[in-house]
């Protein structure tokens, strides 16, 4: 591999903004090069050459279906009917929501697909999902969609989040700087974002884990996904709901390389689990649970 390849594959992956630099050194050279704005995917720390699953060319089922939640979110976006307020508030309002939606479709691809693989692998016809950490009900969006789009009307989702601002009791060192943050939430937008699937719902509003313990919750759950931004309340869920998942069901996890103290939280809590953890360049990590 030449040191102009490296340049090129760290620009690819890590460092996206540094692929307009290369290309224009590479320009000036006499050397084609594909503008970034033409290449397949790039977004939020991935930038990508090959297809994603969702393109035209090659699109199977299922990212086929994708495309089509994705391409509905939008339009709901655009509508006004779905409030990401989220986005709003902390990219602020110029931000371009629409563009925002392309830059993650990777993230939610894989919550998409994990959530189907979810309904095929299921004991039981009625599924029972749960998020730890909804904010304005984006994945459950998705989540959801995947579980119609495989046939499985008969779910039930359970959703935890405290709608409030994060407490500084539940942060450690590392994540002070999360305090307060999300008081801008609301279960009221959440509920009207999630409003066609009201009657599939179950929303438990509290911080975890004091929430778990009067929570409404479900027996057993065949997908968990976990998007705390914290490492104590991540184990918390972990501990509650491990037993409660199916054989052969999964958790997502959002945070596993954006945070280090939630990282050495997941990877302490399944070193003896006979499962099987896979990291994802998204920052993503899944769960298989044997």
């Amino acid at each position: 591999m030449t040191i102009r390849t490296k340049i090129r594959d760290i620009a690819y992956g890590k460092f996206p903004y540094l692929y307009d630099i290369w290309a224009k050194v590479n320009g000036l050279l006499g050397r084609e090069v594909t503008p970034i704005y033409l290449l397949p995917f790039s977004g939020w720390g991935m930038t990508t050459a090959t297809l994603p699953p969702w393109h035209e060319r090659g699109r199977d089922e299922l990212a086929n279906d994708f495309f089509k939640a994705h391409q509905a979110l939008v339009s709901r976006i655009e509508s006004g009917a779905m409030n990401l307020s989220q986005f709003k508030n902390e990219m602020g309002d110029g931000a371009d929501i629409t563009k925002m939606m392309s830059e993650l479709m990777w993230r939610h691809y894989i919550v998409f697909w994990t959530a189907a693989f979810a309904a095929k692998v299921s004991h039981d016809d009625k599924i029972n999902i749960a998020e730890c950490g909804v904010a304005d009900g984006l994945t459950s969006y998705f989540a959801m969609n995947s579980l119609i789009a495989q046939g499985k009307n008969s779910f039930k989702c359970f959703l935890y989040d405290s709608w409030e601002g994060m407490k500084e009791e539940f942060l450690t060192t590392e994540e002070k700087s999360n305090k307060g943050r999300y008081s801008y939430l609301s279960v009221a937008n959440t509920k009207n974002n999630l409003i066609e699937f009201k009657d599939n719902l179950t929303f438990n509003i509290g911080f975890i884990p004091e929430s778990l313990s009067i929570s409404t919750n479900p027996d057993n759950i065949t997908w968990l996904h976990i998007d705390l931004n914290s490492s104590s309340p991540t184990t918390a869920a972990l501990e509650f709901f491990y037993d409660r998942i199916q054989r052969n069901g999964l958790v997502l996890f959002d945070d596993y390389a954006g945070y280090e103290d939630t990282k050495k939280a997941v990877d302490a809590f399944f070193r003896n689990k006979s499962g099987i953890l896979l990291p994802l360049p998204t920052g993503q990590a899944i769960y298989f649970k044997s």
